[in-house]
């Protein structure tokens, strides 16, 4: 009998690979070798000897049976205390739980939810927000750039709050190179903001989710009246009295994928109102709704093609700036990624799923009461997710947990061949209790070995491009210059 080797196949249009998993390498082969190894996972038999091309590779380690990796442990476990002490990056405080707004999709719904917090008028005093700073200070020792986001609800209710806090960080942290960023809807701004946040090199990103139907749809004020015009307006207040800013704001898009792709991307190209600004689009997040995610032939076929003219302009076959920045923003993201596929290190013997980050070391997020979080993601509510507060310091047990949520599902995801190209994070396995759940984290396993799929499969791609169609892609300049 065969042993099933430890690899994921691929097959292009132009050429047959395998993912060695251990070695973490993408490697080429022929027709007969892909051919024999498809045989191994379908129900068909092997041919009864291995491909000669398989039986150098077999020698040279390649197409092992077992996983490398034989117990589950993050790299950084003996360190995490360390780091937590030294070498936090980034913190964000929740300035107030109150917002102007009530976006029907937003995770903090006025409606009954036991998976996060709603909406209240609770908001950060200054003795909290002078010790969240403090705290900062004293655990980023070793970090040579720190930025403090400030955050909501809507953070532009407490602007004197904002202000102090700038001003204080400013002193705290003179020497190192200190950045500020809000996430805002826009809508309090005034000049006096926008000259203050312009002189302290404060980066705003605004909340707006395409043009004027699209957007109303699910961002309204309290009293239910859409928000577009009030929102543009105050992004025009910015252009109009610091132009020099406003070319380093950026927006936040949530897409929803149920409407009209054209629509959405209305406001962004043909609008030319911000044609300009940097788009960071994102999908809607029914973690805590429990809501499914509806996509409409529309918009599927349209960004297919969008993102099939941002391949274009990688290779400079087509303008870049006429192509959607609601596909080219995630497709520059990939590219980034590509140059990682294959980068990192082979399966060691003790090693851990990708996708927890090191928790409250990135982005520590500390709500209004002092309390920590890994992230503004994670459930406010949950326990497991509290990783202690400002009065008490780090909980290291409910870090290390966070960081090692792989050991939940551990034998599953040694098996797993995209071990190291996962992407989910602790926020999968957390069910509100004192304890990670490992069903809540394999219940999202299929989705994310799809993605990783697709993944790898756009980088194989993209690499072929100029050996197989090296003359469809070669520029007017390129051809003169051969």
């Amino acid at each position: 009998m065969v042993e099933t080797p430890f690899i994921k196949l691929f097959c292009t249009p132009n050429a047959k690979y395998f993912f060695d998993v251990n070695k973490n390498e993408i490697i080429p082969i022929s027709e007969t070798s892909f051919q024999y190894l498809n045989s191994i996972f379908s129900t068909n038999l092997p041919e009864p000897c291995m491909p000669e091309e398989l039986v150098k590779l077999k020698g040279h380690g390649y197409l092992a049976t077992e996983s490398a990796v034989k117990k589950v442990r993050h790299v950084y476990s003996d360190k995490l205390e360390i780091l937590l002490d030294r070498k936090i990056n980034k913190i964000t405080l929740q300035l107030t739980q109150n917002c102007n707004f009530r976006c029907k999709y937003c995770v903090y719904t006025e409606k009954p939810n036991s998976k996060q917090r709603a909406h209240s008028p609770k908001c950060m005093n200054w003795e909290t927000a002078k010790e969240a700073i403090d705290f900062f200070w004293l655990h980023s020792i070793d970090s040579q750039q720190v930025n403090i986001g400030l955050y909501g609800g809507e953070p532009l209710l407490e602007f004197p709050l904002i202000k102090k806090i700038i001003e204080y960080s400013e002193q705290q942290f003179f020497g190192k190179k200190l950045t500020f960023s809000i996430t805002t809807n826009a809508t309090l701004l005034s000049e006096e903001m926008i000259f203050y946040f312009r002189d302290h090199d404060v980066s705003l990103m605004i909340s707006l989710d395409g043009p004027k139907d699209i957007n109303d749809k699910n961002r309204v004020f309290v009293n239910g009246e859409g928000t577009y015009e009030t929102v543009i307006k105050h992004i025009e207040l910015v252009k109009k009295v610091a132009p020099e800013y406003y070319k380093k704001l950026m927006i936040s898009m949530v897409v929803d994928p149920g409407n009209d792709f054209d629509c959405i991307n209305n406001a962004f190209v043909t609008g030319a109102k911000l044609d300009t600004l940097t788009i960071q689009p994102s999908g809607i997040d029914h973690t805590f709704d429990g809501q499914k995610t509806t996509i409409s032939d529309d918009y599927s076929w349209k960004y297919e093609y969008q993102h099939f003219l941002a391949i274009l302009s990688y290779f400079r076959r087509f303008p870049e700036n006429l192509v959607s920045p609601i596909a080219m923003s995630p497709f520059a993201s990939s590219i980034i990624e590509n140059e990682r596929v294959g980068q990192g290190a082979p399966l060691l013997s003790v090693d851990a799923p990708s996708g927890p980050c090191i928790p409250g070391k990135l982005r520590l997020f500390i709500d209004v009461n002092g309390k920590f979080y890994p992230c503004e993601r994670v459930s406010e509510k949950s326990i497991v997710m509290n990783l202690g507060s400002i009065k008490d310091g780090f909980n290291f047990h409910k870090a290390y947990q966070i960081m090692n949520v792989g050991q939940l599902t551990e034998s599953d995801c040694i098996q797993c061949w995209c071990f190291r190209y996962c992407i989910q994070c602790a926020k999968t396995a957390d069910l509100e209790s004192s304890e990670l759940s490992a069903k809540a984290r394999l219940s999202r396993c299929g989705e994310v070995r799809t993605m990783v799929y697709s993944k790898l499969y756009q980088y194989l791609l993209l690499n072929e491009l100029p050996v197989y169609y090296g003359n469809q892609i070669r520029t007017e300049e390129e051809g003169k210059e051969s």
